[in-house]
Formats: C-alpha cells, structure tokens, sequence
C-alpha cells in the first residue's frame, strides 16, 4: 500500500462521507507537516478520491463512489430496500439469487434489472465482458415449444425444420445474466427445467433427452402477474427474493418531481431549446392517473413539448402552458434539475440521520421544532415556501384544509406551510432507521398526520415523515382529551357530520366518527371499529356512541378489544354528543358516565367493566403475539365441557392493568397462562416454563376439558417449545443445519460463561435466533433499539460477535452496534 492510499484510509476513518476538513485540519490528526498533507490531498483529488472546495481556506471531502444504482430516481428514498435486496441478491455467495421484479408495466422494471447486472459488474462478481441477454416471453406466448428452443437451444431432428444444432440464449447468456421479462407466460414444463437449471446448472436442449449442457447463469425475472397464482409453486420456492416496483403515484413527491425534470431534460436535449414550464401544468403531470406506469408520463412530456415546439419553431426556448406573466413559469435546465428541485432530492439525508437517526418517538417531538426552526434559516419570512416541493406541497393540503377540520383543532395556514417545510424533507427519509412510534398512546396525533399525509401522498406508511409530522401535531396542537370515544351512525357522512359539529364546538379532538352506509353490513363496521379500536389507548375506557342497532351485538363484538371499561350508548344526538364531549374534556373518570341520568336524553347506556364478560382464559407472550395466537389455536381445537373464552392478550397490556391494580378487569378471568412470570390477585396464573419443565400442570383445567383433553393440550404446548416446533417456524432455513450451527454457539456461551442453560433457556434460544438469522437473510425489517451499553453489556458484545462470526460469515451477515 502506498503512502497516498494510507493516508486516504485513515481520512475515511475520521471523516464520514460529506464532512468537510482543511489540510491544517488533516495534519494535525495524522501528525504531517501541513505542506506534506496538501500534497497528499491533492493528490487525492487528481485520483477523484476527494472533491476540493476552492474556499478560504480551502476544504476537502471524500467523493461519492459511484455505483449503478445512482441512475435509479429513489435509491436514497422509496427504492432504497428495493435496491438493497437487488444488492444482497447480488451479494449472495457463492453465485448469488435469482430474483423476480414485479410491478405494473413501465414502472422501471427493465431498467433495474439492467442496472443489478452493472452493479455485479462493479462488484466484481461478473467479469467486464460478461453478457447480458434479454427476452420478453410474452413475444412467444402462443408458441411454447418456439420459447423452449430459444431459451434451450436445440438438436438436429428436434421439430420441423431442425436440420442443425443450435445453441439458446442461456448458452449466451453463460457467465452473465439472462433477464426474463413477462415470466409468468412460460409454461409449467418451461418453468421445471428452469428451476433445474437454478438448482443443478445445466439443463437439456429440446429434442435431447440423454445430454446435459452446462450454464453459470444468473436468472433476473419480471412480471406483471400474481406469482402466487401464475408460478409454480415448486419454481417460487426456488426464487428466494420478490422486489414489487412501486407505481408512478405511489412514490414521494420529490421523486416524481424528478423524474419529471429527467424527461424533460431529456427532451430539452433533444430539441436544443430551453423549456419553461407553468407550476400548474407541472402539478397536473405530478398527479396525473396513469394507471402506475412511468412510461406514460414521459410519453405526456414528450407530447407537451412537440405541442409547444410546434408554437416556437424559431425561438430557442419552448413555453409550456399559458399565464399572463412569467412569474409562475419554471425553468427547466438541459444539464441538471437544480430549478425544480432547489433543496435538492436528498440535500436533507444527512441533516435528517443527525436529528432523528434510531431516536425514540418522544426525542423527535423534543428536537421537532429546533429543526423545524434549523429548516427555515434565512428565509424573508419565518414561514416562507421557498421550494418547488414545498409549494405544491403546501397547495394540495391548502386545496384539502375543509378535510382537516373535523379534527376540532385551528389548523391554520401558518401548520400547514410549516408541515409543508417537513413534509418536503420528510420524505426522503424511508432509509432511516427509527424506533417504533407508541401508536396507542399518540393514536389521535398519528391519525391526524396520517390524515395531511393522504391528502398528497396516498401511500406513505411508517416512515420518519409519519412521525414528523406527529411530533409537530403534539408540540403545535395539543390534544387535552386522554380517554377515546367513537360515534357511529347509519348514512354515509352523518358520523362525520357530527363528530365534525361536536369537535369544533368543543375546541378539541373527541370524537372519532364511523359513518356507516345503509348498504354495507353491520359486521364490516365493526369490523373497521375494532381494527381502531386495538390500534387506540383504552386502558382509561371507551366511549361508543350510535344512533341505532343491537347494543347486544355491538357489545359483544368489541367488549373483548377493549383493556379498561366499556360505554355504549344508543339514540346518539347532538346534545349527548356534546354533553359528553364537554364532560371528557373535564377528564370526568368513567364512574360519572357510568353513573349519569341518561333519561334526559331518552337513551340506553349499556356498561362493562373489563377484559371480558365471559369467562375466559388469557394467552400473553413476552415475544410478541405470534406464538400467543398458538398457544390460542391449541385451546380453540378442543371442545369444551362449558363455554370458555381464549384472550391473547400483549405481555405490555398486561403488565400494565396489573401495575393499576385494576383486578376487576379479571374477574372473569378463570387463568392466565404466559411465557414471563406474573402475579395477579385472585387469578391462577402459569408460566410456560414450568409447564414444560413439569413442574406445573394444567389439571386445573379439568371443569372445562377432559384429563385427555388436558394431556393433549400440555403435548402441543411442550412441542411448540421445543427443537422441533423452532424447525416448524421455519420457511427459509434448513433446520437441520441452522439448528446444529446454533447449538455451537449456546455450547461456546456456557463454555466461556461457565454456566448450564435451562432447557426452555436453551428452547427458547432456538427459536429467536433460528428467527432472528432467517429474518436478516430474507430482509425482512428488524427494529433497532437505541439504549445506553454498560461496559459489562459491551464486553459481552464484543464476545458475542466472536462467538457468532461463524454465523456471520457464513450467511454473509453485517452487523452494527452503536455504543453510546
């Protein structure tokens, strides 16, 4: 290693990417005289390692290293999953995955497929030669036997007119990749032999049953179709990584924004005039239904610029759309889309991993407003729009304020403008890791944001911008009211109407409302109101207000959803509304409700204290309600001698009613069986571990099942929480060999601990970490918990990492730990 590529190693080691230094910075840390580290610096330069900045003094940083997927419009925001699973299938040892790209016709699948073969070819993993070949199935849907021969090749004699050998495109395709668009129109026999040429590497020509041909090929597939339903399952399984494209609509402002300015480019370029474009027409191709497909859009540009080419033959500059003044026309640059996008499509990622990067709900309400405020510096005025994205931005929530105002909240220009500022920063952060927001606790805040957020992007869920725009909701309109009440009425806005009325009246976000047509069912409401009603804090009770209908069946279907009591009541009018609404917004318990003259209101309340009226059992897992729902199907596949409820119940939630000493809840409560242990008054209550390791029975349960029952039951639960119901969870991993591989790694943890694990210890051990590495290889999301590391929790990391390399290496696994 030369002494230059030494020192640009240790600037990588000091500085991250976009950070700034000066040579006397520089000198100082690697200890060089300040002229040598100029030297070395420019150096740098002339190798395009770093970018200079001719300043005062003059600075430098590390240059961007160009990858294939930077043409990919989205690859720091909405794609970037999509473009990390192109990677990782690129990645893979020893010969990657094949993937498959499905998506609506134009949305960019051919594009990404060609840029995940230059990518292999960046990496290395493909030689500079190799090929890529391509072929569109649907050319050949009518003809499958014509499809087999092109892919396959064939022998002299294999058809009519076969009077040589001839080789197929997987013969040229050989060494590179071979992309398949439209797959789902080969047929069964054609997806057999490929799925033995992605197990085996060879396959046979048509009209050859006795020879094999070899191929190193590397399969990228596209389609259009449900694979579920067009694929055969035995060719899915063999496919490990399906990438859904998003639809033109369905990206972020800012990246439809530029793609648009890349089309128009593309045509300024083409007729070598400048283009000027009205903001209305720019909003209109913005949101312009085109049925998903890309492509269609560019046809749009194409055909707006021969329109007003047409009108400015002689001129050097095209206009399009009409204004009396210029003030409102955008100029659209041959060489870059710096007029349309002033902040740039990922200007903010830096400033936004520097804020909000793995920080906890209530850390980005605290730094929510600074950054806000950080946003806004040196502008004329505090709330000025001063970008393309803002603006448009700012005009559809304008255009949809009447929308907003249900909320019973003064949500005023100056909200609006200001969301528009974080709005248009925001959502460009879908690469960020975040801690998960408490959606019960803020429920009313992210139903709000969620609310402006549809009103421009109708498909952005659980993103940085979600919690943005929460934060700023709680910290600029705070809502007084903690206890949750719903109104649901018959007719399509009459709900709406007067939680809308009841809301405004009483300056506050009471009421959520569930307007329920005439024609649709009583069951998909309530279905909808308890999907709501599990996602909301009850733990201080429900109020539930209708205009009509069986309180009995309404009870019942919602009764078992809610922790803390439960108020319904019938007849619901206006003066109940805001008589209520007033009394909640006093914070009155629920005794007052429960206690007040309803004849007033010539009404019928119907009350209920609790988890359940009904006897019941409660499941709860402190893993999460997987293994809960189980444990639930092994009590619910026997019949019983009485009638028995099963409750899942989260771990949390339960702990929480616990912590209230809140014992009526339970008081039909006939047993509590969880994973953790947990004690509760008046209630039986079992921990799993000491079923399985025989310490405890469930003979208790013999009012309501038979001893056989009993048996049978305590079998299935033993099973589940053992080697074989940890291979059971398992759809990826052979559990044979992931099983013997983690039975290593707990032998190295009691060997260098010196301790004996418990059989549900190490059962348990099984199954999470046989999930855990499973979950990383099929990348499926994996929250990241920010918490202060004690030394004795870093040395045991660091431990840890050594006794998992092994893992890691294996299965190509990268991990990163944050001490703090």
């Amino acid at each position: 290693m030369t002494n230059t590529e030494k020192i640009y190693d240790k600037i990588r080691n000091l500085y991250e990417d976009g950070r700034e230094f000066t040579a006397s910075e520089l000198s100082k840390q690697i200890g060089l005289s300040r002229s040598m580290t100029s030297n070395y610096l420019n150096s740098l330069v002339k190798t395009k390692s770093l970018n200079k900045k001719n300043t005062r003094p003059v600075k430098f940083l590390l240059a961007h290293k160009k990858s294939a997927f930077d043409v990919v419009v989205g690859a720091q925001g909405s794609m970037a999953t999509l473009v990390e699973q192109c990677q990782a299938s690129v990645n893979y040892p020893p010969n990657g995955l094949p993937i498959i790209l499905r998506g609506n016709s134009g949305v960019g699948k051919s594009m990404l497929a060609k840029q995940t073969y230059q990518y292999a070819k960046e990496r290395n993993v493909l030689s500079p030669d190799a090929p890529l070949v391509t072929l569109n199935c649907a050319d050949y849907a009518n003809n499958p036997e014509l499809l087999s021969s092109a892919l396959f090749g064939y022998v002299k004699g294999a058809f009519t007119g076969a009077d040589r050998e001839k080789k197929g495109l997987l013969d040229s395709a050989n060494g590179g990749y071979l992309f398949l668009d439209e797959v789902h129109n080969l047929t069964q026999e054609n997806q057999e032999k490929l799925f033995i040429l992605i197990d085996q590497k060879r396959f046979r020509r048509l009209g050859d049953d006795d020879n094999w041909q070899k191929a190193d090929v590397r399969l990228i597939l596209a389609t259009t179709e449900d694979t579920n339903r067009r694929l055969l399952a035995t060719f899915r399984r063999r496919i490990p990584l399906e990438i859904t494209l998003p639809d033109f609509m369905d990206r972020p402002v800012q990246e439809r924004l530029a793609l648009i300015t890349h089309f128009f480019q593309a045509e300024a370029k083409k007729m070598e005039k400048q283009v000027f474009i009205h903001q209305d027409e720019l909003e209109k191709l913005l949101y312009v239904d085109v049925g998903g497909n890309v492509g269609a859009v560019q046809n749009k540009v194409q055909i707006s610029c021969a329109q007003a080419y047409n009108q400015h033959v002689n001129d050097n500059f095209i206009k399009i759309g009409e204004a009396e003044n210029d003030d409102k026309f955008i100029q659209i640059s041959s060489n870059s889309s710096d007029e349309l996008i002033e902040d740039g499509s990922y200007k903010f990622e830096k400033i936004l991993k520097e804020n909000f990067e793995n920080k906890t709900f209530q850390e980005v309400c605290n730094n929510i407003l600074p950054f806000l405020n950080q946003l806004k510096k040196g502008r004329n005025r505090e709330e000025e729009l001063f970008s393309t994205g803002e603006r448009f931005i700012y005009s559809r929530l304008l255009a949809n304020q009447n929308k907003l105002d249900r909320f019973g909240k003064n949500i005023t220009q100056k909200h609006l403008k200001e969301i528009a500022i974080l709005f248009n920063v925001g959502q460009n952060s879908s690469s960020l890791s975040i801690q998960s927001i408490d959606n019960k606790e803020d429920a009313k805040y992210f139903n709000m944001a969620q609310t402006i957020i549809n009103q421009v992007h109708q498909k952005i869920r659980d993103s940085l911008l979600l919690y943005m725009i929460t934060a700023y909701l709680k910290n600029e309109l705070p809502i007084k009211i903690r206890k949750n009440a719903i109104i649901l009425m018959h007719g399509k806005q009459s709900a709406s109407s007067l939680s809308s009325e009841a809301n405004n009246l009483i300056g506050d976000y009471v009421f959520e409302a569930f307007d329920m047509p005439i024609q649709v069912e009583t069951k998909e409401i309530v279905h909808r109101v308890n999907e709501y009603v599990t996602n909301i804090d009850t733990r201080e009770g429900l109020i539930l207000l209708v205009d009509m209908g069986s309180l009995e069946k309404m009870y019942e279907e919602i009764k078992d959803n809610v922790t803390g009591d439960l108020l319904i009541v019938n007849n619901v009018s206006t003066s109940l509304a805001l008589n209520i609404g007033f009394a909640l917004l006093q914070n009155k318990s629920m005794d007052y409700f429960t206690e007040l003259d309803y004849q007033q209101f010539n009404v019928k309340p119907q009350f209920f204290e609790g988890i359940s009226q009904s006897q019941n059992i409660v499941i709860s897992c402190m893993s999460g309600e997987g293994i809960a729902q189980k444990i639930k199907e092994i009590f619910e596949d026997t019949k019983t001698k009485v009638p028995i409820e099963i409750i899942v119940l989260d771990f949390e939630e339960l702990e929480k009613i616990a912590a209230k000493k809140s014992y009526t809840s339970f008081k039909n409560t006939f047993a509590i069986i969880s994973t953790s242990p947990i004690t509760i008054p008046g209630v039986k209550c079992i921990n799993i571990e000491d079923l399985v390791n025989g310490s405890y029975s469930l003979d208790f349960l013999e009012t309501i099942y038979s001893s056989e029952q009993i048996r049978k039951q305590t079998n299935e639960i033993i099973k589940l929480f053992t080697i074989e119901g940890a291979s059971l969870r398992l759809k990826f991993l052979n559990p044979d060999m992931v099983i013997n591989e983690i039975e290593q790694i707990i032998t190295s943890l009691e060997q260098r601990y010196q301790v004996t694990f418990k059989n549900f210890v190490r059962v348990n051990l099984f199954l999470h970490l046989s999930s855990m590495i499973e979950r990383l290889l099929i990348g499926d999301a994996v929250e990241e918990m920010e918490q202060s590391i004690s030394t004795e929790l870093a040395n045991f990391i660091e431990v840890t990492q050594d006794i998992f390399s092994s893992i890691y290496k294996k299965y190509n696994i990268i991990t990163q730990v944050s001490h703090m």
